[in-house]
């Protein structure tokens, strides 16, 4: 049930419940070791109120990640978008990946779906509010600080032209190569 990975479709709508399980676990595991400190020595002058304070932080942590995921969890992939995409690379080695929702300082930038494909990165997005030129400067700063040179990107607000764009695409021709696999992971590893 869990188990998913950035990139995976559906990882946006298991990770809020994933994070926020956790988040409940290590508060109450903090709660449990300070009422049993207290209960033994009758006042929370003890080491196990140290322990417990030690455990806030990761909790912080993780209720952190809880509502960027929640935040986030409404920019996943449909199921028909990803059928509908992957008529168009199945059985192909073309790196691709689902629901990346990338943060910077001032806007979010989701992607539904996302592939690498002769050094061009093309992305479809949910959102329609999307300044694509500055999401553009976005990930060109991601690749130029890793090393990773000459990738047009292309970033799709309309499904109906990503799909135009996948069907001019003769997949079955595509050789897999490294700055494909780098670009697209490097999106994965940016993303929530």
């Amino acid at each position: 049930m869990f188990k998913s990975h950035k990139g995976e479709f559906g990882y946006l709508k298991k990770q809020p419940v994933k994070t926020g399980l956790f988040a409940l676990l290590l508060i109450l595991i903090s709660a449990a070791v300070f009422l049993i400190g207290y209960k033994i020595k009758g006042d929370s002058k003890n080491i196990l109120t140290v322990v417990a304070v030690l455990g806030v932080p990761p909790c912080a942590k993780f209720i952190v990640s809880f509502i960027m995921f929640i935040k986030a969890e409404k920019h996943t992939c449909s199921l028909a978008n990803k059928e509908a995409f992957e008529k168009h690379v199945a059985n192909t080695p073309i790196p691709f990946a689902y629901d990346c929702y990338m943060t910077s300082y001032k806007v979010d930038y989701p992607f539904i779906i996302c592939f690498a494909y002769d050094s061009s990165l093309i992305a479809l997005t949910d959102d329609a509010k999307i300044d694509v030129k500055e999401c553009k400067e976005h990930i060109e700063k991601y690749l130029k600080n890793n090393s990773i040179e000459d990738v047009k990107i292309y970033i799709f607000t309309s499904f109906d032209k990503f799909i135009q764009r996948c069907e001019s695409i003769d997949f079955s021709k595509y050789e897999s190569n490294d700055k494909d696999i780098k670009s697209l992971e490097l999106i994965k590893s940016i993303s929530l």
